[in-house]
């Protein structure tokens, strides 16, 4: 396929100028490494999705209970974490430089807008690392320019957020610039936006929101800004950023979570991604506050019912399938097959309608009820639309809300905010960015409903009422840069609270 070729071309050519210094000796001069500008476009997306989001979300999906494996105690649902995944590693060899890049070189040829899209997917990936890890190297991290360091310090992560929000500022200035010597997508390279710099600017605006309203449980949490970030953000359909995946390609270029994605983690022995959890399924059958049944006409889109009867119904996390995958494995809703799990299924970066409940929660924290229960309802309404929900469908499910006393529910912060995370939990399927969610909603019942609770079979290194809250730092960064990693024991990182997530 075209699209890989330019991706292994660019890592190639990554991985040669990064270690040029410990290399330059072996140089070649009738092979030249230097990569046109607008043929790293592409591996900028690429590997911000398949090296880094992905390999956040691997894991992830089963701490914030959306899939379940088939057979019992699954290391990743049931919180056994060791150093071993590669999110850390993936995202700072591949996805990271990709998107330097991208910055020191279109600045240096005069095409802002390629350095625009650069610091808005850097900002993307030191974000979601942060968000994973808490402190991490940013400052001295791959700049494009100074020689690599190996071992480089950690910046703490409210220093992360404020480089986080700095790059995305850049990117908007960048994408003004009316000057630029190459068009984007002058080498089709923009998969995503084919060069349309209004919807990469809203790109960044979005981004720009979503780590502002992070920080709710910080006294610097200043919601008109989110509100403002909002408003130069998506403002309808079709502007998501979300990688587009291809159909009859190879394994690397189909969703992974289909059957044809990343060699097929969907057999029976797969460990991840059997089924859905029952917790999802009940949030698609009831109502939010009063838990009343109000069944959501995206339930039969995301996945199917059980032959068997044609009930909805999922796994208990740790669990696994009860009576075995061989003769009850079809009466569970199965990841693969619906909407978020189909090879060509797009796997967003950020979109249109988390927007719409960013906005939401910002302005009810900010006491504008009305405004925020029009925002929640757009979100609800843009993301049925997405999913092809008919507009019959839609009103009729939005009238239930409204019979179960919607409107009354806004008039207070946490039924409000029940609300707007359990439906900003239902179109954020997958994304690492609910992780976010449920820590700074402190996985509560209130928020989220009575199904909700830790798996069975839990890692017993968490006490009772413990919930996980970070990720190990992978451990080939512990080997190479101990002093700067510091404790990267279980006990300490995966029970430790981030910065944002620790109230001031």
């Amino acid at each position: 396929m075209k699209r890989l070729s330019i991706i292994v071309l660019v890592v190639s050519a990554l991985m040669a100028s990064a270690c040029q210094d410990f290399l330059d000796v072996n140089a070649d001069p009738n092979n030249p490494q230097d990569i046109p500008l607008e043929s790293r476009l592409i591996g900028a997306i690429t590997m911000s999705n398949g090296a880094s989001m992905w390999r956040a979300a691997r894991e992830v999906a089963a701490v914030c209970q959306y899939a379940a494996s088939g057979a019992a105690s699954n290391g990743a649902e049931t919180w056994r974490f060791t150093a071993s995944n590669f999110f850390w590693q993936n995202a700072y060899t591949w996805a990271i430089p990709n998107c330097v890049d991208l910055v020191v070189k279109g600045k240096a040829e005069g095409s802002p807008h390629f350095a625009g899209v650069g610091r808005t997917l850097e900002a993307l990936n030191f974000g979601m690392l942060s968000d994973q890890y808490g402190d991490i190297p940013v400052s001295e991290a791959y700049d494009g320019v100074t020689t690599a360091r190996l071992t480089p310090a950690f910046d703490p992560q409210e220093e992360v957020y404020n480089q986080v929000i700095a790059k995305l500022d850049e990117a908007i200035a960048l994408f003004n610039e009316p000057n630029n010597a190459k068009g984007l997508n002058i080498d089709n390279g923009d998969i995503m936006y084919q060069g349309d710099i209004n919807k990469w600017r809203r790109f960044a605006y979005a981004l720009k929101a979503r780590y502002l309203n992070h920080l709710s449980k910080k006294s610097t949490y200043n919601p008109q800004a989110i509100i403002e970030a909002c408003s130069n953000a998506f403002n309808g359909d079709g502007m998501d950023a979300e990688f587009p995946y291809l159909d009859n390609a190879s394994a690397t270029e189909a969703n992974p979570w289909s059957n044809k994605g990343y060699g097929g983690f969907t057999s029976a022995t797969a460990p991840r991604y059997f089924s859905y959890t029952q917790f999802f399924v009940d949030l698609l059958k009831t109502t939010p506050v009063t838990n009343a049944e109000l069944l959501d006409p995206r339930i039969g889109i995301i996945m199917n019912p059980a032959p068997s009867d044609g009930e909805f119904r999922g796994l208990i996390p740790g669990q696994g399938v009860p009576g075995g995958v061989a003769t009850n494995g079809n009466n569970y809703g199965r990841v693969t097959g619906g909407f978020y799990a189909r090879p060509t299924s797009p796997f967003p970066f950020i979109t249109y309608a988390e927007v719409k409940f960013i906005e939401a929660e910002a302005r009810l924290r900010s006491g504008d009820r009305a405004g925020a229960l029009t925002a929640y309802q757009e979100g609800i309404r843009a993301n049925m639309r997405k999913l092809g929900v008919p507009a019959g469908e839609i009103d009729a499910f939005w009238n239930g809300l409204v019979s179960n006393g919607v409107q009354q529910h806004f008039n207070d912060l946490q039924t409000g905010l029940s609300h707007i995370m359990r439906q900003k939990y239902i179109v954020q399927v997958f994304n690492p960015e609910t992780w976010v969610d449920l820590r700074r909603m402190d996985y509560s019942q209130d928020i989220y409903g009575p199904s909700f609770t830790r798996p069975t079979n839990l890692n017993p290194l968490f006490a009772e009422g413990e919930w996980i809250r970070a990720m190990i730092v992978e451990g080939n960064e512990k080997v190479r840069n101990g002093a700067n990693v510091g404790d990267n024991e279980p006990a300490y990182r995966l029970k430790t609270p981030l910065w944002w997530d620790t109230p001031n």
